[in-house]
């Protein structure tokens, strides 16, 4: 069988090319200031993020008050505190202070977000508030929106990559439709990046850590001409293998990634401008290993007495890999081979402005190629019983048409219309010799078209009172092609189903009613309804029994109620949010199985028809005193299913399984209950430098699963530390931190693939790292 073959050429290395575009832009003699209007996105264009917290924190600091934060997640540019909705803002100095070098990181650092890899391999599943979607195959779309710069990532593979450059992570809880380019239930993730600069600056920052990690990244930006500004920032990461085989002296775990985006901007007159970015990474990194927390009975169960059991892992950093002969020449890989991650992306997106008297008119167009080599061993042991691979490529291509009113009178509204064509080729193999005697690969294609148009106006009755409506119809077709699964190296299995074509669409509305009241200076009270819905699609993994788990989902859909109080005490330097929420929870798409009267229970996912969630969450900063910043955060969400009958097992009956039904009215929904996130930091003024000091934490309560008390994932406590010595002005600095410091050791996700096989990943152990940066 073919596989997919795609390459990227080597990166330069980032002195290089950094260097590079120095000389450039001297030689342009574009070091001229120019002053501009702020890009329609709101976004900071003050690049130097890397060294130094950003002057309005460290002032704010100083002066005993709060930093003021400006966020677009309404298409302008605004205060955070004036939103109605459930917001949390990271920075990209946080990101950096925190060490956070992918999308996994992120939930450690915001309330009631979960992210965890679909059985340790490199696809991430979000959730917000217990709403998620388990699934690690390629082609559905998450409850979470993904966003870079207003473009929509819908393929959940390409979202794990590096992360720099940035100027600042929104995280949006609650239903997405109104405004952005994706419908989505759970929320929307924005990262919005430093933009180019009208002044030459740059940076480079370099660090090193337990496992022999190390990280470099830096950027440059300036003026080319008075008309055009570029920037150009990357980033490499390697090293950092912290897991060893519990037979051989060998480790895995080494990162091996590097991304590369250039952007420019393009002044053409005084009321329209383009931006551009290109961008790519190349990621060649050893997968996650796996640990049995459960002594290893699958050869026993499936080959009968007498078969060998393996006993359970006494420590967390323990894994095991290898595979069969035949798997082996299936996917091209010696018997071996240590798990592997490969992830190349590959994209550009063009925006262009035009301001007009009584509005600003976007367009937004982007292409993004995006390809996945990846091998895991999902039984955790050199043995052949639940080994995979998977070999994808995708390619997204949008555009965005909107205008946003100019206007400071009462109204503001934003309206457009948004298309995507989205491609996806998979193939999907699985080796299960040493306990079926086979293996099986699944191969097809799949396109998704999707039109929408949307609207959101807000009237301000006055001051204090004002009222938002919001409406979104979405047109979406999904397209299952040419879909081959069959048996491979199995002398008593064969047969082959294929499918030529299956197909599903919806059309949806969603849309927000929300109230903002403001009863006092800096004190903000909102109500809001909202519903959200997520696309439906195809479960292709795994399956000789095409028509019956293939057979599509329905979108799930919910109502979301929400109030909430934001609020700031000048006085007492505090700034305090609270929230509650209550979702109707309709078709909630559910990793659970269906019957083939054929072949007994085949893995698919369904529809659970009603279920609801509640909660609430609490975020607060405060400085009661000069140079200390308290933050502390916390999120709470439970549920249950209303309506959902899960098949559990299959008996055969005259010669067809027939399933055998639980109610699961009343179980909870797969999520940790609890969220907690807090952070102290204290700037020690001495003299000409400053030495800045933080500790934080994150809590995560224990996470039900739907298959059972054996894998739940037991709750966890991490803590984190840094310290900070550089000059005023912050023209250079020097760190230290320490992740996990009181070494805990925890599972970030446990399941099975092979009954009498579980597994677990664990999250990282202690590490330390220091980082020199400097800014020019």
């Amino acid at each position: 069988m073919a596989a997919f073959k795609g390459h990227f050429g080597k990166i330069p290395t980032l002195a290089m090319l950094l260097a590079s575009t120095a000389s450039l832009a001297v030689l342009s003699g574009g070091a001229r200031a120019q002053t501009a209007s702020q890009p329609a996105t709101g976004a900071s264009t003050q690049g130097p993020t890397l060294p130094a917290a950003p002057a309005s924190t460290v002032k704010a600091a100083q002066d005993g008050g709060l930093e003021q934060v400006t966020v677009t997640s309404e298409r302008r540019s605004q205060n955070a505190q004036n939103v109605g909705s459930s917001i949390s803002v990271i920075t990209g100095k946080t990101l950096a202070t925190r060490n956070v070098n992918n999308v996994f990181d992120l939930q450690y650092l915001t309330p009631s977000l979960q992210v965890t890899p679909q059985f340790g391999s490199g696809q991430p599943s979000f959730a917000i508030r217990g709403m998620g979607f388990n699934d690690y195959a390629s082609n559905n779309a998450p409850t979470v929106g993904i966003y870079v710069d207003e473009v929509a990532y819908p393929v959940p593979f390409g979202t794990n990559g590096t992360m720099f450059d940035i100027a600042r992570v929104e995280v949006l809880r609650g239903p997405q439709g109104t405004l952005y380019g994706r419908n989505t239930t759970a929320g929307a993730i924005n990262y919005i990046l430093n933009k180019p600069t009208h002044t030459l600056m740059g940076g480079l920052s370099t660090q090193y850590g337990r496992f022999d990690s190390s990280k470099v990244d830096g950027y440059i930006s300036g003026p080319l001409s008075d008309t055009v500004q570029f920037r150009i920032a990357g980033e490499t990461q390697h090293g950092g293998a912290w897991q060893h085989d519990r037979d051989s002296s060998a480790v895995l775990g080494d990162v091996n990634r590097s991304g590369l985006r250039a952007m420019l901007d393009y002044e053409a007159t005084r009321t329209l401008k383009f931006e551009l970015d290109v961008h790519g990474s190349h990621d060649r990194s050893d997968a996650v290993g796996l640990h049995l927390y459960a002594p290893l009975t699958s050869l026993q169960t499936y080959l009968g007495p007498g078969q060998p059991v393996f006993p359970s892992d006494t420590a967390r950093d323990a894994t095991g890999w290898g595979t069969s002969p035949q798997f082996a020449k299936l996917i091209g890989i010696p018997t071996n081979q240590k798990p592997f991650s490969h992830i190349d992306t590959a994209g550009a997106n063009l925006r262009a402005d035009q301001t007009l008297s009584f509005a600003t008119l976007t367009d937004l167009v982007s292409y993004d190629y995006m390809q996945r080599r990846e091998y895991d061993n999902f039984d955790g042991s050199s043995l052949a019983i639940a080994d995979v691979f998977f070999n994808s490529r995708a390619n997204v291509f949008a555009n965005e048409l909107r205008l946003t009113s100019r206007n400071e009178g009462p109204w503001k509204w934003v309206g457009g219309i948004y298309y995507a064509n989205q491609y996806l080729a998979d193939i999907y193999d699985s080796g299960f010799q040493s306990v079926y005697k086979f293996d099986r690969t699944v191969q097809y294609s799949q396109t998704v078209n999707t039109i929408s148009g949307f609207g959101q106006a807000t009237y301000a009755f006055s001051k204090v009172l004002s009222l938002t409506g919001g409406l979104r119809v979405e047109h979406e077709v999904r397209d299952l092609n040419n879909f081959r699964a069959a048996y491979v190296d199995s002398p008593v299995q064969n047969g082959v189903t294929s499918l030529a074509h299956r197909s599903t669409d919806f059309t949806q509305p969603t849309g927000k009613i929300e109230l903002q009241y403001n009863p006092f200076a800096h004190d903000m009270l909102y109500a809001s309804v909202s519903r959200g819905v997520k696309s439906g699609g195809f479960t292709t993994y795994n399956s000789v029994s095409a028509q019956v788990s293939t057979a599509p989902f329905a979108p799930e859909k919910v109502w979301a109620y929400e109030i909430g109080n934001k609020a700031e005490f000048p006085a007492q330097h505090l700034r305090l949010n609270v929230s509650a929420f209550y979702y109707d929870y309709h078709d909630e798409q559910i990793q659970s199985a269906v019957v083939n009267p054929l072949t007994g229970l085949v893995g698919a996912i369904v529809n659970a028809p009603r279920s609801h969630l509640y909660g609430g969450e609490v975020e607060a900063d405060w400085t009661p005193i000069r140079h200390l910043i308290l933050t502390q955060s916390a999120g709470w969400a439970t549920g249950q299913f209303d309506r959902f009958n899960s098949v559990v097992t299959a008996t055969r009956v005259n010669g067809l399984f027939v399933g055998q039904y639980a109610d699961r009215k009343g179980d909870s929904l797969p999520s940790p209950k609890i969220t907690l996130n807090g952070s102290a930091s204290y700037t020690f003024d001495l003299g000409r430098y400053d030495l800045l000091t933080g500790i934080d934490y994150s809590l995560r309560s224990t996470y039900r699963s739907l298959f059972g008390k054996l894998y739940d994932v037991a709750g966890y406590t991490l803590v984190n530390a840094n310290v900070t010595f550089q000059p005023k002005g912050g023209r250079w600095s020097l760190e230290a931190f320490g992740q996990n410091i009181l070494n805990k050791g925890y599972d970030v996700t446990r399941n099975y693939f092979v009954s009498g096989d579980d597994i677990a990943q664990s999250g990282l152990p202690a590490t330390w790292g220091f980082r020199a940066s400097v800014n020019f």
